[in-house]
């Protein structure tokens, strides 16, 4: 218990450290994008860090298996580079005790992961889904910020005011669109006033009513230019249809998907367990992968090691994404991924083993010259 207990506290206290620091660059990435469309009037600023909270489970969906197996890399590596590994074999703890203890580590991650893989990312994808609805139902002067120029309706009209109240009343009000933006000479339709504010009436319209200003239309360059001075005028502010949108299968509850025949629930549903089932798999792949002489460091097969996580991950993504478009039959799902990455773990350890015994004889040789 006392041996398990100092590789538990080596493996976990690594991986929270690689955790964190995978966790920190995969939502900083994420942040990065959510601000651009915050700066282009497409969502409220408001509503950015409670998005990025609904989405950290499904950051830590594959962040927890991948740091896990390069934790165990890690303080394996350290363990065999220091000869600790090697005093501990010697006084009688067997490969199959060290596998034992790392499977019992991996059963708690295994947990851990499958508690964020089958509830709370589904429910923080719905979460977000919901958020994403309600943002595309906002206007586009739900979202405009005071002070300065926005480009909003998909690149054909720029808006600007100088102040915004905070019952929504505007002020200085300078909006400019492209009634044919696909011609070679656009018309352009400028207005101007003094202030402004969306109103809804009794049907659920939404109207932007501007006062006292002037509206010019024509083409740049030419002289037939109309212009109207008003004391208020009124236009119907389109918006997006929130339910034209392709609800995401990520959202779906793990409840719902196992009653679901279609291969796209299917493949959504696989993805979940296999997330959780490649985790003992990784783990007992990293232990032959950290065996290390103490001359080589403990970073010497960390790289290949890497790869082949990585290539876990890339082929149980290439085959979700065969099933979701039915390119590989439903039957055979994603469980040959996984059997194909158990021979190879497999190997390693005939591998690892086969190089034991060939230094040992060279040992000997050199022992006898």
């Amino acid at each position: 218990m006392i041996l398990f207990r100092y590789f538990a506290r080596e493996v976990f206290f690594t991986m929270l450290s690689v955790t964190l620091i995978i966790l920190v660059i995969s939502v900083g990435w994420r942040f990065s994008g959510y601000l651009d469309q915050a700066a282009a009037g497409v969502m409220k600023k408001e509503v950015l860090f409670v998005l990025m909270v609904f989405r950290l489970p499904g950051f830590l969906e594959l962040i927890l298996p991948i740091s896990f197996f390069l934790a165990i890399m890690l303080a394996y590596g350290r363990l065999h580079v220091d000869q600790e590994m090697t005093v501990l074999q010697s006084c009688g703890m067997s490969p199959a005790r060290l596998a034992a203890m790392t499977l019992l580590m991996a059963s708690a991650v295994m947990i851990v992961t499958g508690l964020v893989s089958l509830w709370l990312k589904p429910l923080g994808e719905q979460k977000v889904e919901d958020m994403l609805v309600a943002q595309r139902n906002l206007t586009e002067f739900d979202t405009l910020a005071p002070g300065r120029f926005q480009t909003l309706n998909s690149g054909k009209r720029v808006t600007y005011t100088r102040d915004i109240s905070s019952g929504g009343d505007m002020s200085d009000v300078f909006i400019n669109e492209y009634v044919s933006p696909g011609t070679s000479a656009p018309e352009a339709v400028t207005v101007i006033a003094e202030s402004g504010e969306t109103q809804v009436d009794e049907l659920g319209r939404r109207f932007l009513v501007l006062r006292d200003g002037t509206r010019y239309q024509g083409r740049p360059g030419a002289l037939d230019f109309q212009m109207i001075e008003y004391e208020e005028y009124g236009q119907l502010v389109e918006k997006d249809d929130p339910s034209s949108g392709k609800a995401r299968i990520s959202a779906a509850p793990t409840r719902t998907l196992m009653g679901a025949t279609d291969a796209r629930s299917v493949a959504e549903l696989q993805w979940r367990i296999s997330i959780v089932l490649m985790i003992p798999v990784i783990a007992l792949l990293a232990i032959p992968l950290a065996q290390v002489k103490p001359r080589q460091g403990r970073f010497t097969r960390l790289v290949p090691a890497m790869v082949l996580c990585f290539l876990y991950v890339l082929v149980l993504s290439g085959a979700k994404s065969g099933l979701e478009k039915e390119n590989l039959p439903l039957d055979t799902g994603l469980w040959w991924v996984h059997g194909i990455f158990v021979v190879i773990t497999l190997l390693a350890y005939q591998t690892d083993r086969v190089m034991l015994l060939f230094n040992r004889s060279g040992s000997r040789h050199q022992s006898l010259l």
